[in-house]
């Protein structure tokens, strides 16, 4: 017999900062809310054990079993494996030695546990539904189906195919969503605001106006951008210590490259202010994101001068997860097929900008330093001072990768990541777990920040329709 859902299943569950104390105790049966968590949550948030306040965290003995298979891989997986466990093994101690009964991590009144279940696999209920209980996804399920037993309970899984069978099951399944990140449609970055001629005419006779003196749709923080238009009349601005400022009328240039939307010319505004130390700029392909971040790198290194490298790094994530294997030939050898994007907009950018030769333009800035493309294998152990970093493809990134990158960042160093949010090829990333969206969300209304999704694709027609059509 199936399991049924308990009175919550109805509701839209969520597990970000915002919502940390959804799942609270069930007033009919006084009985908190278990939480069962999969390997993969654990590998992309390996902290997230500690963030259920006001849960029962169950830990099935298959997920440690599972993480010490892949604590010895070399990459994110691994390290986040590694580090899951020693939080696991930490807990461990602290509760004298085992945690087959149920450890507080959380005091009153913020009650929450952490355990892990080594018997209650139910196997008849798995062998009935046609599930093998000898795979270890199944044991996960099954592991949560003893737990469903005695208290409210959920399956916690950035596994798509391991929610499906555990939802046909009876069980209430959810994606995990990291502290910090919420389950929000896409943040923009900027609005439209409709308000009064009278508003538009103090923008521009003073150069701005309080926030607070318009109505804005949801928040608005600092280094956010809005439209703010009255009839035919309109003024781009940015809010910088809660006054929108009015854009200056001549947009900036970067390398040659000029905006041709809106968002574009924010970002270029966010690009070229050294006071903005932090960039995320998220949006869908051709929409010129890893273009005009690589142009005002060159512009700022090359022209101004004020960073003494722009240095571009990349996730070796293939498209579609398919392994494309041993690469021949020497370290720039092999990554030179994933750093191909980047030599084509080094190229397109300098061809219309002038005749020299874009080829060796980026051989010539290699040799002097000024120039390196790597993978974001190699930034463990780095400091980045003076530099203007690019971290490309950053939804493929995790959010523990996130946190190394940014702690390398040193005195007067840029860092733009770039990104599309709906276009994920690593495994266990979603849209809102990816490292791209929970900077984004933790970094929103720091003065050091700023962030624009765009929208409208540049690169061409067919570009555009399969985005919009596709």
């Amino acid at each position: 017999m199936l399991l049924t859902h308990d009175s919550h299943s109805d509701q839209n569950l969520a597990l970000g900062e915002t919502d940390r104390r959804l799942f609270e105790a069930d007033s009919a049966t006084s009985r908190a809310t278990r939480v069962v968590l999969d390997t993969s949550v654990l590998v992309a948030d390996p902290m997230s054990m500690l963030n259920f306040v006001g849960c029962d965290v169950v830990i099935p003995l298959t997920v440690v079993e599972e993480l010490d298979g892949l604590k010895t891989r070399m990459d994110d997986v691994g390290r986040s494996a590694r580090t899951a466990l020693r939080t696991i093994e930490d807990l461990r101690k602290k509760a004298g030695g085992s945690l087959a009964q149920p450890m507080r991590v959380h005091e009153e009144p913020d009650y929450g546990t952490v355990q892990i279940e080594v018997n209650g696999i139910q196997r008849h209920l798995l062998i009935e539904h046609g599930l093998d209980p000898e795979i270890p996804d199944n044991r996960i399920i099954g592991a949560a189906l003893g737990q469903a037993r005695v208290a409210p309970t959920r399956m916690i899984s950035n596994d798509a195919a391991l929610r499906i069978k555990a939802a046909h099951l009876g069980l209430q399944a959810e994606e995990h969503q990291p502290v910090g990140a919420g389950q929000s449609t896409r943040p923009m970055g900027w609005v439209t605001i409709d308000t009064s001629v009278e508003n538009i005419d103090s923008l521009y006779s003073s150069g701005g106006i309080e926030v607070s003196s318009l109505n804005t749709p949801g928040p608005f923080v600092e280094n956010n951008f809005a439209v703010v238009r009255s009839g035919s009349q309109s003024a781009l601005t940015r809010c910088v210590n809660n006054e929108l400022k009015v854009l200056a009328h001549n947009a900036p240039e970067a390398w040659g490259l000029r905006s041709r939307s809106k968002e574009q010319r924010f970002s270029l505004e966010l690009l070229l202010d050294p006071e903005v130390t932090v960039i995320a700029l998220d949006g869908r392909a051709g929409t010129g994101k890893t273009v005009m971040a690589i142009a005002a790198g060159l512009e700022q290194v090359v022209e101004s001068r004020r960073y003494e490298r722009l240095a571009v790094y990349r996730p070796l994530v293939p498209v579609g997860r398919a392994d494309v294997g041993f690469l021949p030939g020497d370290l720039n050898e092999k990554l030179d097929p994933w750093m191909a994007a980047i030599h084509d907009a080094i190229v397109a950018l300098t061809d219309q900008r002038s005749s020299r030769d874009a080829v060796g333009l980026i051989d010539d800035l290699t040799d002097r330093g000024q120039l390196t493309l790597e993978s974001v294998t190699f930034l463990r152990g780095r400091s980045l001072q003076q530099q203007f970093v690019v971290v490309d493809e950053a939804q493929n990134l995790e959010p523990t990768t996130l946190k190394t990158i940014l702690t390398r960042i040193g005195e007067g160093t840029k860092v733009v990541f770039t990104g599309d949010t709906s276009q994920i090829d690593a495994p266990y990333m979603g849209e809102t777990n990816n490292a791209l969206a929970v900077l984004i969300h933790a970094f929103a209304g720091q003065r050091c920040f700023g962030h624009v999704t765009l929208a409208a694709c540049e690169r061409s027609e067919v570009a555009s329709l399969a985005a919009e059509l596709l």
